[in-house]
């Protein structure tokens, strides 16, 4: 779950005492769950051995190397720095993937070893949804999959956009929720199909990822939204996925793996890296390359197809339309991107079906339970399970078993899913209902008064501790709606969050 959603902070760089701004963005330690998306969600993960991707957090600013041809990666956050750096921070010791099986025969993703990251960065660089997305494999992204951790995202516009359902998503571009339609101008996509070079900087030099060390990765791993390719003049097939440089660290310290990319926001940047001299925006990822001439190219893509020609016509064309006069250089401030990212396992063979991986963990993620993505758990959403259920309930295109019994059995479960189904088991029933926690409904009647005051009380006097593990039984219930601030203990510390809850209602 996001702790800290668009706050601009005053970051410190830990190689220089200069102070600039970056933005950091926190998620909770420890929420990572695996999502099967196989059909029949069955099919073998080693989740034994493999640290599971969990999500720490991200910082995205300006950065100015010391000398770009010398290396990148000493610097400092610049507000006028030349380059976007994103440093991604996961939990644990986690390697970079082998090949997916995406461009040639091979599929061998624990080739570095048994925790590779799969998943997907997504970046809105003008904050605009309806430009950018991917319209092929939406379900593989942000918004095909956040549904599956149990919610609606607390964001106005992406919320109508994402699947509550798998049976959403349709490959349409013109139809609702829009799930292609995510808004992203740039994405990385951790796959180990393209890496062309792997080079260890510190560790033995073998071909596994171990503890404490650092390895230099050469892939075509940050790519340009692919819904642009159609209309776009780049290269010969408008696609933009230039060859880029990224850093797999692991700290032994925190035990934690931070991934970074340093990458030339204009071609000027782009030059001093390769000690040259500036070549003209030409849209080519072939030689210097930058965030500036891609966004630079679109402008000029839509400019160069007239009025009236037949592909303005084309559906997929509303997603470049809106670059269409714009200014590339309005939009080179990293701190005012929209991040979201979608990260998991790969699966022990490779699935006939097509599964590319099994999602862990997501940010911004859904409140467990916010079924209107409002950002608070609370009798609404229960009324909106109810609804989904009674509704649903014995409708085969809905319930497999086409049986009106008060469960809901997902179709072809895994590829599809709902976000009404909280434990992920296939079914929705009333274990999922028990799994919506309303904070500060301690008695259990889906609304909070004062009715919940002396419940409350009697767990501060006690100093509860959390009880049974079982997570539906009413003890356990009742400590999860008390336990404010989550740290496993009825106290003072939880008061203020439950005269809040009292006074919202």
């Amino acid at each position: 779950m996001l702790r800290t959603t668009t706050a601009i902070l005053l970051s410190l760089c830990l190689s220089h005492p200069a102070i600039a701004q970056t933005r950091i963005v926190l998620d909770d330690v420890g929420d990572r769950t695996i999502r099967r998306t196989d059909s029949g969600a069955d099919a073998p993960l080693n989740d034994d051995i493999a640290t599971i991707p969990d999500l720490i957090e991200y910082q995205i600013g300006r950065w100015q190397p010391d000398d770009p041809a010398m290396g990148l990666y000493a610097g400092t956050w610049s507000n006028t720095g030349g380059f976007l750096r994103f440093d991604l921070t996961l939990d644990g010791l986690i390697n970079p993937p082998g090949p997916l099986n995406l461009l040639s025969d091979t599929y061998d993703p624990f080739l570095y070893g048994p925790s590779p990251l799969v998943g997907f960065v997504e970046f809105n660089v003008d904050q605009n949804v309806n430009s950018g997305g991917e319209l092929d494999f939406p379900e593989f992204r942000y918004l095909g999959n956040a549904g599956r951790f149990g919610g609606l995202i607390d964001d106005t516009v992406l919320r109508n956009r994402q699947a509550e359902c798998g049976s959403e998503i349709d490959h349409t571009i013109s139809t609702p929720p829009f799930v292609d339609r995510s808004g992203e101008e740039f994405h990385i996509a951790f796959a180990g199909d393209t890496i062309s070079a792997v080079s260890p900087r510190l560790g033995d030099a073998d071909s596994d990822f171990e503890p404490g060390e650092g390895w230099a990765i050469s892939a075509n791993w940050l790519h340009r939204a692919h819904s642009f390719e159609p209309f776009s003049g780049a290269g010969n097939d408008g696609i933009y996925e230039p060859e880029t440089e990224f850093i797999f660290r692991h700290y032994v310290a925190d035990d934690r793996t931070i991934i970074t990319l340093v990458f030339p926001l204009t071609n000027l940047a782009a030059a001093a890296a390769a000690g040259e001299i500036e070549e003209p925006n030409n849209g080519s990822d072939a030689d210097q390359s930058s965030i500036h001439e891609a966004l630079m190219n679109l402008t000029q893509s839509v400019t160069a197809i007239p009025i009236g020609d037949p592909a303005r016509l084309n559906p997929e064309f509303q997603s470049i339309r809106p670059w269409e006069n714009q200014s590339a250089l309005s939009y080179l401030d990293p701190t005012t991107w929209d991040v979201n990212i979608i990260v998991g396992m790969a699966y022990e063979t490779l699935d006939p079906f097509g599964a590319l991986f099994a999602p862990t963990d997501i940010m911004p993620g859904p409140t467990v339970g916010d079924f209107d993505g409002n950002g608070i758990v609370n009798a609404a959403d229960v009324q909106l399970f109810d609804t989904f259920l009674v509704d649903n309930d014995g409708i085969p295109s809905s319930d497999d078993d086409a049986t009106l019994d008060g469960v809901i059995t997902i179709p072809d479960f895994g590829p599809n899913f709902c976000m009404y189904d909280l434990d992920y088991d296939g079914v929705i029933d009333s274990q999922d209902r028990k799994r919506i926690v309303i904070m500060g409904d301690i008695n259990l009647d889906t609304e909070v008064n004062v009715e919940d005051l002396s419940e409350f009380v009697t767990l501060l006097l006690n100093s509860a501790t959390k009880p049974d593990p079982v997570s539906t039984a009413p003890s356990h219930q009742k400590f999860l709606r008390a336990n404010f601030n989550g740290d496993g203990i009825i106290n003072g510390k939880d008061i203020p969050g439950f005269i809040e809850s009292i006074l919202a209602g």
